[in-house]
């Protein structure tokens, strides 16, 4: 079910801790098919002046929040149209992370389509030293489909 709450746009969620682990690290990397050994081996990442294994920069959307104050998205009928980061100390396993979330902005549209809502979305994510880990915008796309429930 679709619902969004706009007296809640700009509310920041409850902070979440995510540990990043080597061997989701490792798997991620895999399925880019990156080859670079700083992805794999901790010797190697140290000795290249990582913490520990360095995860590849998009490796960031599996720390995202999962509960953003104020929305609640559809199971179908969600459409991703557009991504962008803001990088900070890289991540690498075994760092802690603080997470966070929220809506920043809706808007209703009527297309060829039908109806759909246009909903900003940010994210934030710092190490315990209090450094920025990344910041995410992204822009989903709840279709007509996704606002009534696929009726």
């Amino acid at each position: 079910m679709f619902r969004v709450d706009e007296t809640r746009v700009g509310q920041w969620s409850e902070a979440e801790t995510r540990v990043v682990e080597r061997g989701a690290v490792g798997k991620f990397a895999r399925a880019l098919g990156l080859t670079s050994v700083v992805h794999f081996d901790p010797a190697a990442a140290r000795s290249a002046g990582y913490r520990d294994v360095v995860a590849p920069p998009t490796f960031a959307v599996t720390m995202l929040p999962w509960q953003v104050p104020g929305l609640e998205l559809p199971e179908a009928g969600v459409l991703h149209g557009e991504q962008e980061f803001e990088w900070g100390e890289p991540l690498c396993a075994s760092d802690e992370l603080t997470v966070r979330g929220r809506l920043e902005d809706v808007k209703t549209r009527t297309g060829q389509q039908g109806r759909m809502s246009i909903l900003t979305l940010v994210s934030e994510a710092h190490h315990t030293s209090g450094e920025l880990a990344f910041r995410a915008r992204a822009m989903l796309i709840v279709t007509e489909e996704g606002e009534h429930g696929g009726r």
